[in-house]
Formats: structure tokens, sequence, C-alpha cells
């Protein structure tokens, strides 16, 4: 490595329900911190809590399993099926066939995929839109208590990308899991967030609410506010 300072002094906390943004220019560390998160990097000081436990003292692969990950590139296993795929983290926990199979058919329907129609088909059969729900569907499988998203609908087209918004604020409140969602999409962020933490050059430049940010008198939230019409930003994101 060489020495650089990715994240300096982050800290926040984050409720049962609650999808905190964090919102920031590329190269700000968003994704560094997801990866802290799921110890896929570790920090070279301070520590992690998850449910009350420093994830330092915890087992990684256990961690990452009990952790949901939404990646822009989807991850999906190419020759598994779709039903395969959904099914993989309860089976790598040992979950009887039928049960992690009937949670797959569920949550495929949930995100607004026919399990019937979509379960046996290989990924390279669906479109950009139907394998993002199928990634959606796969972080939840295994019940966990933590989501992570990283810019996970940022390849989709325009329509596509607001249905699978408002589709991850009815799972949002159907589980009622802790999300953090990384964008670098203002509107995005008002939509889908309680809680924004703007991130700076590896720095926590502000930790506000929706609404709030609007009067925000920080340089990378004012720089943010001004790539949009204010009310247009009220209507799309509140």
């Amino acid at each position: 490595m060489d020495g650089r300072v990715i994240l300096n002094r982050i800290s926040f906390d984050l409720e049962h329900g609650e999808t905190l943004v964090l919102l920031g220019r590329s190269g700000s560390g968003k994704t560094t911190a997801l990866r802290l998160i799921n110890r896929t990097l570790e920090p070279s000081s301070g520590s992690i809590t998850v449910d009350g436990r420093n994830i330092a003292q915890l087992n990684p692969i256990e961690l990452r399993r009990k952790t949901g990950y939404v990646i822009q590139e989807f991850g999906l296993l190419p020759h598994w099926t779709v039903e395969q795929n959904v099914a993989l983290v309860p089976r790598l926990l040992g979950w009887p066939v039928e049960k992690r199979i009937a949670r797959a058919h569920a949550l495929l329907d949930q995100v607004g995929l026919d399990h019937k129609e979509i379960g046996q088909r290989k990924p390279y059969q669906l479109s950009g839109g139907q394998r993002q729900r199928v990634a959606v569907a796969r972080a939840l499988a295994a019940e966990p208590g933590l989501l992570l998203f990283d810019e996970p609908f940022g390849a989709l087209d325009p329509v596509t990308r607001h249905e699978m918004q408002q589709q991850f604020l009815q799972l949002r409140s159907r589980y009622h899991v802790a999300a953090v969602f990384v964008t670098h999409d203002l509107l995005e962020a008002l939509a889908v967030a309680t809680r924004i933490a703007v991130l700076d050059c590896g720095k926590l430049e502000l930790l506000t609410t929706p609404d709030k940010l609007f009067s925000a008198t920080t340089p990378t939230a004012k720089a943010f506010l001004d790539t949009l019409p204010r009310e247009a930003a009220r209507r799309a994101g509140r």
C-alpha cells in the first residue's frame, strides 16, 4: 500500500429499518466504507460494531453470509440458474433444500419476477433490470440484519432505475432491514435515504436527513445541490 489515508475519522450509527446513503464524488471513500463493514478490507484503526459486536472478533466468512451485498455488476454466477443464485447463501448456511427453494421462490415473486417463469433461466437470459432484481433477492435470501448496496442501480436505464428504487423502498418496509447505500446520484439519495452522509476526500462532511440537506452550507453538499433545480429535487426525492 502507498500509505494514503482513504477514510479518516468516519463515524455513524444505523438503526433497523433505516437507510444511510453515502453520497460523494468518485474517490470519496464510499465503496471503501462498505468493504470495511463486511471485512473485505480491514481498518488500520478504529472499530466497527454490528449488533453490539466488534466485527474484528467475528469470523469474516460468517459475517459476510449474514450481510446482504448488492453491486452494480450484479455478481451472479453465470452457470447457475436464477433459483440457484438466490438460494446460494441459504445453501452455504446448510438450510434444507425445501426451505431454501421456497425462500428463493418467495423472494423472486416479491421483487417482481415470476419464479415459475424466471427461476430456471440463466443470468444471461435476463435483462439488466431482471438481473439486478435477482441480485436484490439473493441479498435478502438468508434474512440478513444488514444490507450493503454499492451503486446497485447505476447501470440501469432511468425507468428501470426508478422502478428498482421503489422496489427497494417496498422491501425495506417489508423486512425492516438496515441498509448502507452508496451512490453519487443526488436524486437517488433523496429517493431512498432516511439519512444522508456526504463524504469528501475520505472525510464525513455532513450527516443529515434528506429534507435538511437542502439547507446545507458545506462545500460538497452545496455542489451536489447545484446540479439540479431545488424544486425538481423535492418532487423527485421526497
